[in-house]
């Protein structure tokens, strides 16, 4: 019976880990997979993007981040897979000076692409402020730790998104969209 409960118990949490019903972060497959609809961020934006994505809780206001990275995407599309449904997502960008995350609910059909433009606009200038560490020798010989303090005027942006029609499954290389047609 203890057995039972052990299993059970990590079972549970095996599930919690990998979320199951949640998306799966940038996907491409050669075909839908069924019971499976996409979502396709991209930027229309020339810079290097990086973002972060979190699926919402609209009851609890609570979310799960389903994509951070500080990389760049590739193809600067990100693709995600979801059972249909509707969700609450918001995205903001790790390497930007952002006003604040943007929140937007998006339609998820069985094998369609729901394509989601995301638009930064200025929104004024910040204060950046900038610590650099260092450690090393001395000049006495010793081993010493110094910080260096700066700061900077930098941009500050606005994230505005544009929801699309579903269209029918393509790979993100055959979306209109693609990397190569953003350049």
């Amino acid at each position: 019976m203890k057995n039972d409960s052990n299993l059970s118990g990590y079972l549970f949490l095996v599930m919690w880990i990998f979320g199951v019903g949640c998306a799966s972060p940038n996907v491409n497959p050669a075909t839908p997979k069924a019971h499976t609809g996409y979502v396709d961020l991209y930027a229309d934006s020339t810079g290097e993007l990086s973002w972060q994505v979190v699926q919402m809780d609209p009851g609890s206001g609570k979310g799960k981040t389903v994509f951070f990275d500080l990389k760049p995407p590739r193809d600067k599309i990100l693709r995600f897979a979801f059972p249909p449904g509707q969700y609450l997502l918001q995205v903001t960008f790790l390497n930007q000076a952002i006003e604040k995350p943007v929140e937007f609910k998006v339609d998820v059909q069985e094998g369609m692409v729901t394509p989601v433009l995301v638009r930064l606009e200025e929104a004024g200038t910040t204060s950046v402020q900038t610590k650099e560490y260092r450690a090393g020798p001395t000049y006495g010989g010793k081993y010493g730790k110094r910080t260096k303090h700066g700061a900077y005027e930098g941009q500050m942006f606005r994230i505005k998104t544009e929801v699309h029609e579903p269209v029918l499954y393509r790979t993100k290389e055959q979306m209109p969209y693609n990397s190569s047609s953003l350049k």
